[in-house]
Parts: C-alpha cells; structure tokens; sequence
C-alpha cells in the first residue's frame, strides 16, 4: 500500500469517528484487517489509534472481534509455493514460501504450526519432509521460507530477524494458526536462526528444535545474543548436534546448555551424537510427545524479559520502556592482552558473555494475584505491564510493586490500549484493555 493510500485511509477511518460521522461504509472488521496488514510497525501504530478514536465501536465490540479475528479460506492439502512481500525494516523483498498443509485442517479451527528454517545455499523446498508424519498426526501446518538474501550462512543480521519473523506473520495471517502451539525448528544455517529467534522473541513460540546450529558468542567479535539467556528458561529446548562439527559451534552449544542448567530451565534437553560431524539423528527426540504437550501460555504468573535495545523489549503482558546508561547493544571490553591471553578459549568465552549480561537490561515481573505485582530488575529505569480483562479486579485499584516502591493505579478499560497491541501483535489468546506504567 502507498504512503498516499495509507494516508486516505486513515483520513477516512478519522472521519468515521466523529460525532455524526455516516455510517461506515466497510465493516469494523474488515478495516481491522486492513490495519493488521499494513506494511510496517509506524504505519499500523497510526492506524490503530484511527480505529480507537472511533466513537462507533465501543471496546466490547473490539474484543468480539479480536477473539473471532481472521477470515480464512480452506486450504488443500499437500505441498505448494508461494510468493510474498516480507518485509525487513522499511524494504518489502518478494520470498518464496513452502508450505504443506496436512489432510483434515480446517479453516475454522486453529492448527498447530511448525516454521522450518533451511540450511546455507538451500530452500524450503522439502524441509517439510523431517516433519509431514508428525504434520499428518496432529494436524500442524509446516512453512518453509527460502532465504531470499545472499544465502551464504546465517550472518546475525537485522535483515534475517525481520525476514522471519515477517514470514511467520504471514502464515498467521494466511492460516487460522494456533497462538499457543507456534514451534520454530532450523537446520545449520536454520539452527542458528532459531536460537536467535527464541532469545529474543521467546513469548512468540511453544517450543524450538535447533540442529546444528546455535546461540551466537563470538569472542571479541561484538557477537552475542547469550546474554538473553534468561528469557528462555522456560522454553522447551531440544538441540540435536554432531560432537565432531566444528569445535567452536560445538563449544557454544555446551556452554549454552550448562547456562541454561546453572540457572534453572524446566525443558531444555541438548543430544550429542559422538560420532557426527555437521549432522543428526533426527529420531533420537521423542518429536510427537513434545509437540502434543508443548503449548504457549499465553498470560504466565511469571514473565522475565532480558534485553538492550527498546524495539526487542516486549514479552508477553510486560514491556521495558527505558533502560540505564550503562545497558548497551554493542561495547568494547576493557581487559589487558595479557589478562586476555591467560583465559583461555572457555574462559574468554565466560567473560565475555559476563560482560555483556551487564550491560543487559533484566526484568522480572510476577502476578502473586489479580491486580498486584511484584517486579525486581537490573538496568530498568521503567516498563509497564499490560493487562486483560481478569487480571485485575475492577473497581479495585491495581498495584506494582518495584524498587522498594508501589505503584497504585485506578485502571480505566481503553479501546487505544487494545487497539494497539492487537494492530501490532493481533494475538487472540491476549486482550489487554489496561495498562500501569512504572517509572
């Protein structure tokens, strides 16, 4: 859509919101979609507050249609290839998408979805093959996105982030997807990419199978997306490697898994095969037992949200809005060579990563009931939590509680609250009509 549609269109959907305004000429739930659909964050940020201001949908209407959102046709079964503008910042690059959608879905019924990543100097083409027995079982549709970029290993880029992410709200889009059993599985190329995703996106899916590929640790090289490791304590995990692949990649997925178990994770499992190298054994996980029983809480007790950057800051109903100065993306170590040579690979490996956790931003907020909150954090000067219908007890006041602090709000239920979150994240499974900030 042109910047001059867009700008038509808002213009209209701010016409119908005054009083007096006729009658709107398309459906809510139609101009819904449409703001849903438009191409970038800004652009749908606008639309969304056009759609709040009107004064011809009261906010129950907006939940109603939020809960029933999506107008899906049915889809045959079996294999096919499409083309579709994913957008990576403000470029929409044409990409090609495998899809299989398995015997028996339905449009009227959310399905299972699995989003496959291919190795370097592949395609989606086939990469639904590791999954179509388990696709055919529980009624999961598998999307595979071909790499539409240089396609020569996996190269830690914004580009790749939002490639992928854009694929996967097209299939949400395209597919009446299970918000709760969203799953993302990679190989090499693919396996990185799914650790990077998870980290940084975890409240987005159920469960990730990376296979030779992992977490991003470059020592010395400004690398690192380990430091968001507490984001994922909770995520099942099953990482598939080759003992005898390259000794870095390998000594990054050890180092990772010993993190993850220092601290706790319910669900993370790594399997070695000692004999391989830059491959797997693909039947050693019990695939139809994790992915029946794996499902996306969509309100947790608890929500822990480690990051740097404002844009990577949302996970499920909490939100960092400002960090300390010290939390940066990138940083340059203060260490002598000597110190730096005495470490040794794992040790350098260690203190990088300490290194960067301090200067990452953590926060840790839990519901102990409806309407009162508990956050404790390092490198947060504010964040906001969002809640729906449920979480609070109205007309009761709200509390959070956060540095020694309480934060008491008399929460008024906001259609721009909704419109908001919905626009950008158009999740069914979470409705939030209030919100606290805490500064």
């Amino acid at each position: 859509m042109s910047s001059v549609a867009i700008a038509v269109w808002l213009l209209a959907a701010l016409a119908q919101a005054k009083p007096g305004a006729p009658k709107p000429a398309r459906p809510f739930a139609e101009e819904l979609a449409r703001a849903v659909d438009l191409p970038n964050a800004a652009d749908r940020r606008a639309a969304a507050l056009a759609l709040a201001a009107r004064d011809d949908v009261p906010l129950d209407t907006w939940l109603e249609e939020a809960r029933k959102f999506g107008a899906f046709e049915e889809s045959e079964p079996g294999v096919r290839v499409e083309t579709a503008d994913l957008w990576e910042g403000a470029k929409s690059v044409p990409t090609e998408i495998h899809v299989y959608v398995p015997p028996g879905v339905r449009a009227a019924k959310p399905a299972p979805l699995m989003l496959m990543f291919h190795g370097t100097g592949g395609s989606g083409a086939e990469m639904h093959q590791l999954w179509k027995k388990l696709a055919d079982d529980l009624g999961m549709i598998v999307v595979s996105p071909s790499e539409a970029g240089p396609n020569e290993g996996y190269a830690f880029s914004e580009r790749e982030r939002q490639s992928s992410m854009s694929a996967l709200r097209w299939a949400r889009r395209k597919f009446n997807v299970d918000e709760r059993r969203i799953f993302a599985a990679g190989i090499s190329r693919g396996g990185h990419l799914v650790w990077d995703l998870a980290l940084r996106d975890r409240d987005r899916f159920a469960a990730v199978a990376p296979m030779i590929g992992g977490p991003r640790l470059v020592i010395g090289g400004g690398q690192n997306n380990l430091r968001f490791i507490h984001n994922i304590l909770d995520l099942p995990i099953r990482d598939l490697q080759g003992s005898k692949d390259d000794p870095k990649l390998v000594a990054d997925v050890r180092y990772a898994f010993t993190r993850l178990k220092s601290l706790g994770a319910k669900d993370a499992q790594l399997t070695e095969f000692p004999d391989l190298g830059h491959w797997f054994d693909f039947t050693a996980v019990s695939w139809k037992e994790l992915l029946e029983n794996a499902a996306r809480d969509p309100i947790p007790k608890r929500v822990v949200r480690a990051c740097c950057r404002l844009d990577e800051a949302r996970a499920w109903w909490v939100q960092v809005l400002g960090v300390s100065q010290n939390v940066s993306d990138e940083f340059t170590p203060q260490i002598t060579q000597a110190q730096w040579n005495a470490l040794g690979d794992d040790g350098k490996r260690r203190w990088m990563n300490e290194e960067a956790e301090k200067r990452t931003a953590r926060l840790d907020v839990t519901m102990e009931k409806p309407g009162r909150f508990v956050a404790k954090g390092t490198g947060v000067t504010s964040f906001r939590v969002l809640l729906a219908d449920g979480m609070w007890d109205p007309p009761a006041p709200a509390f959070v509680e956060f540095g020694g602090k309480s934060t008491k709000r008399v929460l008024k239920r906001e259609k721009r609250v909704l419109a908001l979150d919905f626009v950008e994240r158009f999740d069914r499974t979470f409705l939030p009509v209030a919100e606290i900030v805490v500064q």
